[in-house]
C-alpha cells in the first residue's frame, strides 16, 4: 500500500538558515540545491562506511557524501555540462506510515541546464533492497506533488574511464587553469595528437603544461578517448569519445 503524498512534509532550510517544513505540493519552487544541509551523517560503530565531501567545480561549494559510492557520484554529477547546480541532504522528508514516523533524506538534488530539479537517490553498494524500493515509491510520490523529477544514480563507466577521470579530476580547481598556457594548448591540440607530442609542440614546460592540459580535459575544453589508459601517447583534440555513463550523468524517471 502506497504513502499518502499528501501526509508526505518536505523539511529544508531557507535563505536565512531557519528551518521550514512545507507540504510536498507547496515544496515545487524551493531552491533545494542551494539550501544548506538539514541532515549529516553520524558514525556508528557497528556500521563500516565513510562519510566525506566533494569540492564541486561546478558550485564551488563542499558537497557531502556519505559514502565513496556516492562520491563517485558527485564526481560524475559535478563532470557534466547540463547539471547548473547540485547540493546534497538540502531536504529531509517526513512522513507517517502505520502510526509510526518516517523520514527519508535524498543522496542529491541537482538542477539542469534546463532549469529541472532531480532527486537522486543511492541504492546501497549491495544493490537495492526492499526498505530502498519503499523509498523509491516515497519519492516518486513525492516528485509527483512537488513537480520534481527522479533520477537513479549514474552508472560508473568502465575501470580505465573511471581511473582517468579520477585522476583528471584532481586538477578541477581554477587554480589549475591559466588562459595562456590554455590558448597554447588549443592551438596545439586543433588537431588530435599523441599529448607529449603536442605539449613540446606548444613550447611548453611539462611540468608546467600537463595540470593545466588536465584542467581542460576536465573542463571539456579538450578531449581524449576516455576508455584508453591516460599517458604520453593518448591522443588529445578538440573533441573526445566519452562511454555512455559520462555522457549522461542520471538517469531522469518522468513520474
Amino acid at each position: 500500500m502506497g504513502v499518502v503524498t499528501k501526509d508526505i512534509m518536505v523539511v529544508y532550510r531557507d535563505a536565512a538558515g531557519r528551518t521550514v517544513k512545507v507540504p510536498a505540493s507547496r515544496a515545487s519552487g524551493v531552491p533545494l540545491t542551494g539550501r544548506e544541509a538539514v541532515w549529516a551523517p553520524s558514525r556508528h560503530p557497528s556500521k563500516r562506511s565513510i562519510a566525506t565531501w566533494w569540492w564541486s567545480a561546478t558550485t564551488g561549494r563542499l558537497v557531502g557524501c556519505r559514502s565513496l559510492q556516492r562520491l563517485t557520484v558527485a564526481m560524475l554529477l559535478d563532470f557534466h555540462p547540463q547539471v547548473v547546480d547540485f547540493q546534497a541532504w538540502s531536504a529531509r522528508l517526513e512522513w507517517r506510515e502505520r502510526g509510526r514516523e518516517k523520514s527519508l533524506v535524498p543522496d542529491f538534488f541537482l538542477r539542469t541546464a534546463a532549469d529541472t530539479l532531480i532527486v537522486v537517490a543511492c541504492p546501497p553498494a549491495a544493490g537495492p533492497t526492499t526498505r530502498f524500493e519503499r523509498q523509491l515509491t516515497v519519492l516518486r510520490e513525492v516528485c509527483q506533488e512537488a513537480g520534481w523529477v527522479l533520477g537513479a544514480p549514474p552508472r560508473p563507466p568502465g575501470p580505465v574511464a573511471l581511473a582517468n577521470l579520477r585522476w583528471v579530476a584532481r586538477y578541477r580547481h581554477p587554480r589549475n587553469g591559466d588562459a595562456a598556457v590554455e590558448g597554447k594548448l588549443q592551438a596545439a591540440f586543433a588537431s588530435a595528437r599523441p599529448l607529449l607530442e603536442g605539449v613540446t609542440g606548444a613550447g611548453l614546460p611539462t611540468l608546467t603544461a600537463l595540470p593545466r592540459l588536465y584542467h581542460m580535459l576536465w573542463h571539456r575544453r579538450l578531449g581524449i578517448d576516455w576508455s584508453v589508459p591516460l599517458g604520453p601517447g593518448s591522443l588529445v583534440g578538440p573533441v573526445g569519445s566519452e562511454p555512455q555513463a559520462m555522457r549522461q550523468p542520471y538517469q531522469a524517471e518522468d513520474v
